[in-house]
């Protein structure tokens, strides 16, 4: 019999579809029921979290809000306003709108960042949330006015102050709380043509603590929620958007030329501990009559370290050491910044820290900060958290019961440097006490300081951390190649795991691929970020990639 070649299978196709159907269904009844046979929060929160990232979340939202275990973790989506109306039927009757207030919330869900290429897990999981919570507000605001227009003035804060209850049934850190509530409060401010100004688009730049990616997360917020209303709104809403851009690109552009001269100080606790034991030069009195003017005064100085004493002004930020060759995430270096509004000298605050006493509990805030955001984050893809430690002040200020306190619930390793005054039998001692609490030590900077390769014969250290300066010229410096072949050996005998950092480029990259070396950190594979990105799934392709590429 003669093939009819073209013609659609339509019975084929009714099958296919009824399969797919059958498999969506089972998913959706999967999860209903891993929702109703758990009251885990970190369980509940990734279930949620999954089912908002979902390509049909709008029908599957949709199928679960029928549910009573929805009923149980979100009862503010049906408590009634003064016209019967909750989140779940709430309607809104103007022009502005084609939906009520939840087929909204679901359509902005699945409008925001689809065109954002640039987000990680980790910023889509705060938009989603972002967006399922953004218009809870509205039936507890809404006013119908005697000529049956609508008006839902206010929500933003009202849909806030709701998230933050809700919130806390869920597991999220501080940080993921306040940046969900900071999205949700300003989502519908400043819209019209005579609100966008300057100043009011600097106010949302520093409620977003002036970081040029949570302000455009924000465009992403707004730009889903015009999207999800009517046509005529959100052709308005590009011209908002140009402008919001047109702000953002002026403004954090100054934002970097002025970043040697801004307050917005990136510290490690390496960066500041090596002035514990220093012999001050002159008075403090001196040293600030030295101030350009402009600069900060003592009494402003003496109320950021009062705030970084109160643990306020202090930023996580981590950064992922890489392992090239099962191309995973193999930990964080976790660093803190201190965050002012106003240009600081860090030489300067530091020494006047130390000159007023007050050196030590803010080493001791900046480390334990470091710590305790690592415990705090439960998504990530590595379990070892490295934290610099200045050797010489390690006895001094470091809470030794909080350290090993957190060594039995992080892989944590503690970043060794500063150690030229110690003598080898010193350093070995701490080594062991570090190893019996469960944690591991690193020597940093290795290559510049006191230690020779031939010195780890005498030392257990778990790893070792090339100094910069080591990889910054590598291409064209056969000696230092030849050091790093010779101190990846002696590694390898010793069980010791060798640290590339500064890998910036792919030359280098490959270069120490070719020397051996597995673990690597440096901007090439991933910059330091205010939240930890999922990663996994993107280094092998990127790796591959440079490698390939390096072949042809």
């Amino acid at each position: 019999m003669q093939r009819n070649e073209g013609l659609i299978d339509m019975e084929t196709m009714n099958i296919n579809a009824g399969i797919e159907d059958a498999k969506e269904e089972t998913k959706i009844n999967n999860l209903i029921a891993s929702l109703y046979a758990t009251s885990d929060s970190h369980t509940l929160t990734e279930i949620y979290s999954n089912i908002l990232s979902d390509d049909n979340v709008l029908h599957i939202l949709n199928r679960v809000s029928m549910e009573q275990c929805f009923l149980k973790h979100f009862p503010e989506f049906y408590v009634k306003n003064k016209y019967g109306e909750n989140v779940i039927n709430c309607m809104q009757n103007s022009t502005y709108h084609r939906y009520g207030v939840f087929k909204h919330i679901l359509t902005t869900i699945e409008e925001v960042g689809k065109y954002n290429k640039t987000l990680g897990d980790s910023q889509r999981k705060i938009l989603n949330w972002t967006m399922l919570l953004h218009d809870i507000g509205k039936p507890f605001v809404k006013v119908i006015t005697d000529k049956n227009t609508e008006s839902f003035e206010g929500h933003g804060d009202m849909s806030a102050e709701l998230a933050q209850v809700i919130l806390c049934r869920f597991s999220f850190t501080e940080e993921e709380q306040h940046l969900i509530l900071t999205l949700i409060k300003y989502h519908d401010k400043f819209l019209n043509e005579g609100e966008i100004t300057y100043d009011n688009l600097k106010l949302l730049a520093e409620e977003l603590g002036s970081k040029r990616e949570l302000f455009y997360m924000l465009i992403d917020v707004k730009d889903a929620d015009a999207a999800a209303k009517s046509i005529e709104v959100y052709n308005r809403y590009k011209l908002t958007k140009s402008k919001y851009i047109d702000f953002a690109n002026v403004y954090f552009q100054n934002m970097i030329v002025n970043s040697k001269t801004q307050s917005n100080i990136v510290m490690n606790v390496a960066d500041i501990v090596s002035y514990v034991n220093m012999e001050t030069i002159g008075s403090v009195e001196d040293l600030l009559k030295d101030i350009n003017s402009g600069e900060i005064s003592k009494i402003e100085y003496d109320k950021l370290i009062e705030d970084v004493l109160n643990k306020k002004r202090m930023c996580p930020l981590y950064q992922p050491i890489i392992d090239v060759l099962n191309q995973t995430v193999y930990g964080y270096e976790v660093l803190t910044k201190i965050e002012y509004s106003q240009k600081v000298d860090t030489d300067l605050f530091l020494r006047y820290a130390a000159d007023t006493k007050r050196y030590d509990k803010l080493q001791q805030n900046l480390f334990t900060n470091c710590i305790d955001s690592f415990v705090a984050i439960h998504t990530r893809e590595s379990n070892k958290s490295f934290i610099n430690v200045n050797l010489s002040s390690y006895q001094s200020y470091v809470n030794k019961p909080r350290i090993y306190d957190a060594m039995n619930k992080i892989e944590l390793i503690l970043e060794f440097h500063g150690y030229e005054k110690y003598d080898f039998t010193s350093l070995q001692e701490i080594i062991v006490e570090v190893h019996k609490n469960n944690g591991k030590v690193l020597l940093d900077h290795f290559g510049i300081g006191i230690f020779k390769v031939d010195d780890m014969k005498l030392l257990t250290p778990d790893y070792i951390k090339l100094d910069r300066s080591l990889v910054s010229d590598l291409l064209e410096n056969e000696n230092k190649q030849k050091y790093i072949m010779e101190l990846q050996t002696l590694c390898l005998v010793k069980d010791i795991a060798l640290i590339a950092v500064g890998v910036e480029t792919k030359e280098i990259y490959l270069k120490l691929k070719s020397l051996g070396i597995r673990y690597m950190q440096g901007f090439f594979l991933a910059y330091p970020s205010y939240s930890i990105d999922v990663l996994n799934h993107k280094l092998p392709e990127i790796l591959n990639y440079v490698s390939e590429d390096s072949i042809v």
